[in-house]
Parts: structure tokens; C-alpha cells; sequence
């Protein structure tokens, strides 16, 4: 075994500057991307593979998350990390090359490979190279950045798009990647456990992908390209309700398994598993709501509904950098928790009470509380498990608060949209019954470009009688505004859900010594508790 190395301040920093350029382009990707893809339909046409694009994405990143995680445990996180960043770029050069729909499609699904790999290990790197004290205010500083991708993202994407190619949003992930990727070669230390044998968990991580391929594929299938009744939705569910048996004995019988399941007999990982899965829920499935009511209901463009999403996004970035120094600061992170999630509930109940001629001024403000709730939540759940568990297990805590937000996030994302659109169509059937195109044609009306088709397509054989295009419309966007106040309003019993859970957690005193250094305080003789079995080897 060599000895652990010592990281001094300057390499750390260095780390972490690799480590976020790699973590921006994989966040900026999911933003830039989608400004592209009228071009790339344009050129590439395969239309109906579209959604394939995302889906592709979605499933590979979050099924990687959890098994990317036991890896950087097991083998290390450099290694790991370097083979992400590989991953992420080779795929990015790939989906600019593609020449076809389908080449995309496949080339997309090996970014989300690349880009859940990064998600899982970065965060798991801070929590090698600083103690939890520090993690808070760099897990904010990187939260804010995901917020600050989400602003510049779309504006970015377009402008890539119209001044050379939708090709280049995919090439100008390379030579930033090709960065990161020296920067971590060159510059972290190799931490990896030792005393134990590094057994991969094979049937584990296959039953895991195929619980969960299913599950994400009925969410995001049903209610949209097939009906939640469908034998295709209900095939996939059962699919998966099948594979998760099987996956939880796999997991029991594994030497060294995907999700170690004792890990669930700690309070503070049950506790946080929950809520976050809760917050997922109810934060990304009302959250996908405020561009269907500025679209939808005060009839703005998608550029403009995207513009007036930016104060949430700062509220975000700004609260996230200040939740993560008061918990370095402090050492405290309990009234945090509890703090942000009362912030969330307050957001979602002033956005319940949105109605088709509530004032902008209003729907910022309750944008903005919402942001500074999810703010302060985003870098201290990851805190919080990493400081509860063993040096060992940082990696599967890490990407368990990341898998289980995720995993919630799609669940409400699905249900969410479903209860939408649901009450939307009954409201316009009871509304505009004179007016038939209206009921038949309900979806069009939740975007200003399906309106403009729908008024072309009333005004086209019109009726004796009947009201005019603007009256219905008028009442149907009523209809809309009050479907997407139901939504927010059971988003709030949500995420209050998570907040009443949330008093269960421990406050753990949060160490001021990081896991290298106790490593290397050990070898010398010096010995701390929470190092046992780890080593941290030298260089690349």
C-alpha cells in the first residue's frame, strides 16, 4: 500500500477547477441542446426519433448514477472520473458528427453514460479532498452553477446554432472537455479503498437497469405517446415492479453490492433518501409547469417564457452559494434543511394561487422564493450523507441523493403533466362545448405557436352563432391557469411532506478534518477515526 499523499490547497483548487468545467458542460448540455433541434430536425429529419434524443439521454444518466458510484468506491475516483469526462466528449463529438436521426439517438444515449458518470463522481471528489465542514460552500458553489448553465444555456445554444452549426453545440463540449480532462490527470491524487476485494456486482447492476429502463420509460411514455391504460405503459410497469425483487435479493446476496442495503438501517441516509425523492417530485413537476403558464396562459413565446425564468435560476444560483457558507460557516445544517423547505412549500402555495390575469410581479416573486428554497437544498443533502457514513461509501451516498432526486423528479414530472392536461381537457370540453375544434384540438393551446395553428383552423369553417376565437380562448386559458394552480397546490402537500420528514434527521457534527487528510494523519502515526481501510496512492 503507498503512502497517502498530501493535497495542498493550490492542487485542490486546481482539482476543483477541472472538476467544474467538466460538471458545466455536462450541465450546459442539457440546456444548449434543445435550442438546436429544429435545425437538427431540419437536416437530419427522422422526426419521430425526437423524443428519442432526450429519452436516450435520460435513461443512460440516471440508470449510470448509482452503479458509477459503487465504482468510484471501489476502484477510485480518478479513474472513474477521467473515464466520464472520456465518455462524455467522445459522445459530444459523436452526436456532432452523427449523419442520421438514429446515429444521434445512439450517440446521445452514450453522452448520458458519460454525463451521469460525471454527476456521480464530482460530487464524490469533494467529499475525498475537503472535510465536510468545507463541502457546504463548495457543493454551493457548484449548485450555482448548474443554475447559472440554465441561464445562459438556451441563449448560448442559439447563438452556436445560428452563427455556425447545431453541430458546434455538440464540438465546444471538446477542446473545454479536453481541459478538464488534463487538469484531472495531471492534477488529482488517486484515493481508493484497500483491505477489501474489489468484487463488481454484475446481476445487480443488470437487474438495476432493467427495473429501472421500464419505470422511466412508462413515465415518460405515458399520458403522451401512449395512454397510462395502454398495454405498453402497463407492460413496462409490471416489467419493473418484476425486476425490483429481484434487484433487492440480488443486492442481499452480492458481496459488493450496487446499493448496499444496511446502508437504509442509517438514519440519516433513510431520511434523506426520502426527501430528496420527495423534493425531486415536487420541485422539477411543478417547476415544468411556470413555462406551460407563460406559454400557455399569458401567451408568451418560448424565448420570452424563457427569459422570464431566469430569477428563479439566480434566485437559485445566489441562495445556493449562501446556504453552502452558512453551513461551512456554522456547522449546522438541520435549520437549513428545514428553513429551505419551508421557503419551497411558501413558493408552491403562492404559485397555486396563479390565475389567467395574475400580475408578472407576482409570479416572480413566488418564482423567486422557490428558488432560494431548492437553492439551499442542493448542496446539503450531499453533505449531510457523505458526513453520516463511512469514508468507504461516499461515492453510493453520493450518487444515491443524486439517483433518488432524479428518480423523484421524473415520477413527478410524469404524474404532474398527467394531472395537468387531465384537468385541463375537462375544463375546455365544459367551457367550449360550441366550440368542438377547441376539445379536439386542447394541447394545442399550451404554446403560442399551437394557439396561431388552432385560430387558422377555427376561423377556417366557421359556424352560425358561434363566439368568437378570442372569447373561447379567453375561458380556456382560465381553464389552464386553474389545472396548473392543482398542480402546484399538490406539489406543496409534497415537498410539505419532505419538510415534515425532514425533522427526523440527526444533526451530526459535521468534521473539520477531510478523509485524506486523516489517511495521511494515520500513516504518520496519528490516528482518526473514519479512515480505517483506505488509502490514498499517489498520482495518475
Amino acid at each position: 500500500m503507498n503512502a497517502p499523499v498530501e493535497v495542498g490547497d493550490t492542487s485542490r483548487r486546481i482539482v476543483m477547477l477541472g472538476t467544474l468545467s467538466a460538471l458545466f458542460l455536462a450541465a450546459l448540455d442539457q440546456t444548449v441542446v434543445a435550442t438546436a433541434f429544429p435545425r437538427i430536425v431540419g437536416e437530419l429529419d427522422g422526426l419521430g426519433l425526437l423524443p428519442w434524443v432526450f429519452t436516450a439521454y435520460l435513461l443512460a444518466s440516471t440508470s449510470i448514477v448509482p452503479i458509477a458510484g459503487k465504482l468510484g468506491d471501489q476502484f477510485g475516483r480518478k479513474p472513474l472520473f477521467l473515464a466520464a469526462i472520456a465518455i462524455f466528449l467522445g459522445g459530444s463529438f459523436a452526436s456532432g458528427a452523427a449523419q442520421t436521426m438514429l446515429q444521434l439517438v445512439i450517440f446521445r444515449g452514450v453522452q448520458g453514460v458519460g454525463g451521469g458518470m460525471l454527476f456521480a463522481t464530482a460530487f464524490a471528489v469533494v467529499g475525498d479532498l475537503y472535510a465536510p465542514l468545507e463541502r457546504g460552500r463548495i457543493q454551493g458553489l457548484f449548485a450555482a452553477m448548474f443554475g447559472f448553465s440554465s441561464v445562459i444555456g438556451p441563449s448560448l445554444g442559439g447563438w452556436i446554432t445560428e452563427s455556425a452549426s447545431w453541430r458546434w453545440v455538440f464540438y465546444v463540449n471538446v477542446p473545454v472537455g479536453a481541459v478538464a480532462l488534463a487538469t484531472v490527470w495531471f492534477g488529482m491524487p488517486w484515493v481508493r479503498p484497500t483491505g477489501r476485494r474489489a468484487a463488481l456486482d454484475l446481476p445487480g447492476a443488470a437487474l438495476l437497469i432493467g427495473t429501472l429502463v421500464p419505470l422511466l420509460l412508462a413515465l415518460t411514455w405515458g399520458g403522451d405517446r401512449y395512454e397510462w391504460t395502454s398495454p405498453q405503459v402497463i407492460g413496462l410497469l409490471a416489467a419493473s415492479a418484476l425486476g425490483l425483487p429481484l434487484f433487492l435479493l440480488a443486492e442481499r446476496l452480492a458481496e459488493e453490492p450496487v446499493l448496499p442495503l444496511h446502508l437504509f438501517r442509517n438514519r440519516t441516509f433513510l431520511v434523506t433518501s426520502a426527501v430528496v425523492f420527495l423534493l425531486g417530485a415536487g420541485m422539477f413537476g411543478a417547476i415544468t409547469m411556470i413555462p406551460t403558464f407563460l406559454q400557455g396562459v399569458r401567451g408568451e413565446g418560448a424565448r420570452a417564457a424563457g427569459t422570464w425564468m431566469t430569477p428563479l435560476t439566480l434566485s437559485l444560483s445566489g441562495s445556493a452559494m449562501i446556504g453552502g457558507q452558512i453551513m461551512s460557516r456554522t456547522g449546522k445544517y438541520k435549520v437549513l434543511v428545514v428553513a429551505s423547505l419551508a421557503l419551497m412549500v411558501l413558493g408552491m402555495g403562492l404559485l397555486s394561487q396563479l390565475h389567467a390575469d395574475t400580475a408578472m410581479w407576482e409570479l416572480v416573486l413566488a418564482m423567486v422564493i422557490v428558488g432560494m428554497g431548492i437553492g439551499m437544498t442542493m448542496p446539503i443533502f450531499t453533505v449531510i450523507v457523505q458526513n453520516a457514513l463511512p469514508f468507504q461509501f461516499i461515492g453510493v451516498a453520493t450518487s444515491s441523493v443524486q439517483f433518488f432526486r432524479q428518480v423523484g423528479g421524473t415520477v413527478g414530472v410524469a404524474v404532474f403533466t398527467g394531472i395537468m392536461i387531465h384537468r385541463f381537457r375537462d375544463g375546455v370540453a365544459e367551457v367550449a362545448s360550441s366550440a368542438p375544434v377547441f376539445v379536439e384540438r386542447a394541447d394545442s393551446l399550451l404554446n403560442r405557436q399551437g394557439v396561431e395553428q388552432l385560430r387558422t383552423a377555427y376561423e377556417a369553417a366557421p359556424s352560425a352563432g358561434a363566439p368568437s376565437f378570442d372569447a373561447v380562448l379567453a375561458l380556456t386559458r382560465v381553464e389552464l391557469a386553474d389545472a396548473i394552480g392543482l398542480v402546484f397546490l399538490i406539489a406543496s402537500v409534497v415537498v410539505a411532506a419532505g419538510w415534515v420528514l425532514s425533522w427526523l434527521l440527526p444533526e451530526l457534527e459535521l468534521q473539520s478534518v477531510s478523509p485524506m487528510e486523516r489517511m495521511r494523519q494515520q500513516a504518520g502515526g496519528g490516528a482518526s477515526p473514519g479512515a480505517q481501510g483506505a488509502s490514498a496512492p499517489g498520482g495518475g
